[in-house]
Parts: C-alpha cells; sequence; structure tokens
C-alpha cells in the first residue's frame, strides 16, 4: 500500500517545498500539481527533480480546486491525501494514515485530525488537508471548480461539497481522531465576515441539500453570528441568499 501527497501549488509557492519533503520511504511519495499564470513557466526546482519519490504535473491558470482534479486525475498512489503548499508533516503522520487504511479497508475516505488549527474534533467542517482517500474507489469523484480560492465568486466550501457528493455516490466516509500534518497560520474558513465567504456558504449550504435546507441554514447561520459576535445579520444573509441564486442560476 503506498501513500500519495498530492501537493498543489501555484507560481512561486513551488520554491523551497522540497525543504518540506521527509527524507525517502518506500510506501510514500509525492505529487506536485503545480499552476502557473505568467506564459512561460519557469523550470521545476532542481531538487524535485532529482528526487525518485516526487513528480510534477503543471497546468495554466487559476482555481484551487481546478488544481486539485488536476492532482487527482494524475495520482498513481493507493491512499491519496489532499495537500496544500505550506503544511508540514512527520513520520508518524504517514504511519497513522497507513495503519488507519490498513484497520478500516472498508472505508473510502478518512479524514483525521491537523495541528496548528483552533477547531474541536471530530469537526463540523472538514478541511481538505485532513481528507484521505482510497484512489481506486472515488471513480469520477472531483471538486466542483466553483467553489474554492480562485474562483470567480466562491472562495470556500468546497469541501463540504465535495463530502456530499461522496456520500451522494455511495462512498463510506470516516472520522479516525489521529494527526496526519502540521497547518501554518490562519485558514480561509476563520474569516466569516468576508463577504465572499459568506457567499460560500449559501452557496455550499444549496449545493448540498437544495432550496430549503440553504434558506433554513442561512438564517440560522446569520442569527448564530448576531449572538457569537454581534454581526448584523441582514448582510450575511443577504450575501448568503446571493451565493444560493449563484448556484441556482447554474442548475436552472
Amino acid at each position: 500500500m503506498t501513500l500519495e501527497l498530492l501537493i498543489c501549488t501555484i507560481d512561486d509557492g513551488i520554491c523551497g517545498l522540497e525543504e518540506r519533503l521527509l527524507p525517502m520511504r518506500s510506501d510514500v511519495c509525492y505529487l506536485v500539481s503545480w499552476q502557473h499564470t505568467s506564459p512561460v513557466p519557469p523550470p521545476i526546482p532542481e531538487v524535485l527533480a532529482e528526487r525518485r519519490d516526487v513528480r510534477v504535473v503543471q497546468l495554466d491558470g487559476r482555481g484551487l480546486c481546478r488544481n486539485r482534479n488536476h492532482a487527482l486525475e494524475h495520482a498513481a498512489g493507493d491512499i491519496l491525501k489532499i495537500c496544500d503548499d505550506d503544511e508540514t508533516w512527520t513520520n508518524e503522520d504517514f504511519d497513522n494514515i497507513l495503519d488507519a487504511f490498513r484497520r478500516h479497508p472498508e472505508c473510502n475516505i478518512i479524514h483525521f485530525k491537523a495541528r496548528g488549527l483552533e477547531k474541536s474534533y471530530p469537526p463540523h467542517y472538514v478541511s481538505s488537508w485532513e481528507i484521505v482517500l482510497r484512489r481506486d474507489h472515488i471513480g469520477e469523484l472531483r471538486f466542483d471548480e466553483r467553489f474554492g480560492l480562485g474562483s470567480p465568486c466562491l472562495s470556500a466550501g468546497e469541501e463540504d461539497v465535495f463530502l456530499s457528493d461522496a456520500r451522494r455516490l455511495g462512498l463510506s466516509i470516516y472520522y479516525e481522531p489521529e494527526f496526519i500534518c502540521q497547518i501554518q497560520g490562519p485558514t480561509t474558513g476563520n474569516n466569516i465576515t468576508s463577504p465572499s465567504l459568506q457567499r460560500s456558504k449559501g452557496a455550499a449550504f444549496y449545493r448540498t441539500g437544495g432550496l430549503a435546507y440553504s434558506l433554513y441554514k442561512s438564517v440560522r447561520e446569520s442569527l448564530g453570528w448576531t449572538f457569537r459576535r454581534h454581526i448584523n445579520p441582514v448582510p450575511m444573509f443577504r450575501n448568503m441568499l446571493w451565493g444560493i441564486n449563484y448556484i441556482r442560476k447554474w442548475q436552472a
């Protein structure tokens, strides 16, 4: 059983990546999906090009979910971990992943814990770096490219949609309370006052549960933040409603 880390990066995000990679081991490899916005991409860093356990595949343009789908299309390992380009790992993290999939051979997707996050577990919201998949079991499951960083309007919500689609396809999802990576700095989903994040939440609610569910969740979310942080619920709900209508137009 081999674990392949799918590391999505863009432009100079690839610089210094080799410093995060651990010494080679026979059951772990890395796939770097390198997105670039310049007409002529620079050469692949020499250290990455020389490592036998690293493959680099390239694509142009923007969109994190587009990049992740590109990585999934080129993946070759048995077990695939979705990664950001600023996270770090230990060999114990890798062992935690492989051991969990050996213990749960029936499970298609397992989500784990990440160090460096101010969140409780098991989580209500699963981040991409906590998600690990069996490659042969996911079929055509892919990220919705209308969501996520670099998309035109919706900066977040792609993980909720991804897991919702997995359940709809009948895939089994399991939570394993083990750490598998270290995350640096704040995450996109923490800034609840961001209009883009609010639009993304409304759109994700609609995408995962339909109109009635999305309206109920948007009202509840807006009022909930009013009590927690004294945020005016009207602009938040208006942004969530915008996100709902944005996705509805796509599906009309």
